[in-house]
């Protein structure tokens, strides 16, 4: 695995798994500079390696995926925890769709079909 890029880190607490999106030189350092703070085990989940200038593009358009995913979750009531926004306000839940995706760019599989129609996630 690359340790550059895009990366995407899970951690499951009380029962509930969520994700997070970021990037870094150095994905390694930045997990342990995360676990300092989380008393929870963080995993790597898949590391995307680009450039740095690629990897703030594909950041913010992950974000917003990931973000627009979330609210058709909460929208549906098959995920609701009212605290989670303020605890974790850059973590998403681990479930449904944005599972989906992560396991998709993990297995290798082009998502970039109902991404590239986001239209929202496109503005970034």
């Amino acid at each position: 695995m690359e340790n550059s890029g895009i990366y995407f880190i899970t951690c499951e607490c009380f029962g509930t798994k969520f994700v997070k999106v970021g990037r870094s030189t150095d994905v390694a350092s930045r997990r342990r500079e995360l676990q300092c703070g989380c008393p929870f085990e963080l995993v790597i989940e898949y590391v995307q390696p680009v450039d740095e200038e690629e990897a703030i593009m594909h950041e913010r358009r992950y974000r917003a995926k990931l973000r627009s995913l979330a609210q058709q979750i909460q929208r549906t009531d098959a995920w609701r925890l009212p605290t989670s926004e303020n605890l974790m306000p850059r973590w998403f839940p681990f479930i449904g769709e944005i599972e989906a995706h992560v396991f998709e760019l993990k297995n290798g599989e082009s998502p970039g079909s109902s991404f590239a129609t986001d239209q929202q996630a496109m503005l970034f």
